[in-house]
């Protein structure tokens, strides 16, 4: 199992969305501000987890995105499935030599399970009461906007 970049920014922009979202959208530039995703993976990524009931998109002027459950509802492996839609059609490696298929295959298998299993019991609020744990101050990353 692969935590590829795609993974780790969604749970970001899914714990950016649990913290600065009072009651009004969080728009994807926000996100992209904050924590500097590329906007052009971002964007993507936002839309599957609209497609599978994580987040909720709202368009328009006022509008973005909130989360679509309560964080205690929204487990790691709902966005690594998300994820792993949109990576679907990206080519597999091939496992097919013996090395492979006896010894890393069920090396990677068992690795596999026990993640599986870490991101069937673990929650966004799980890592959302880690934010304030470690001291995160989400006034100190807002940015001020002038902007008339």
């Amino acid at each position: 199992m692969i935590f590829n970049k795609k993974f780790l920014h969604a749970i970001e922009a899914i714990l950016d969305i649990s913290i600065y979202s009072s009651n009004a959208p969080i728009r994807a530039k926000e996100i992209t501000k904050r924590q500097g995703i590329p906007s052009r993976y971002l964007e993507k990524i936002l839309q599957e987890l609209v497609r599978q009931k994580i987040l909720k998109g709202t368009r328009g002027p006022n509008g973005g995105y909130t989360l679509g459950k309560e964080k205690r509802n929204i487990f790691l492996i709902d966005i690594y499935n998300a994820i792993l839609v949109i990576e679907e059609n990206k080519k597999k490696i091939r496992m097919d030599t013996q090395l492979r298929s006896k010894i890393i295959n069920p090396f990677i298998e068992k690795v596999s399970n026990t993640t599986i299993n870490y991101f069937k019991t673990t929650n966004i609020d799980d890592l959302y009461k880690k934010v304030a744990e470690k001291g995160i101050d989400k006034d100190k990353n807002k940015k001020v906007d002038f902007t008339i």
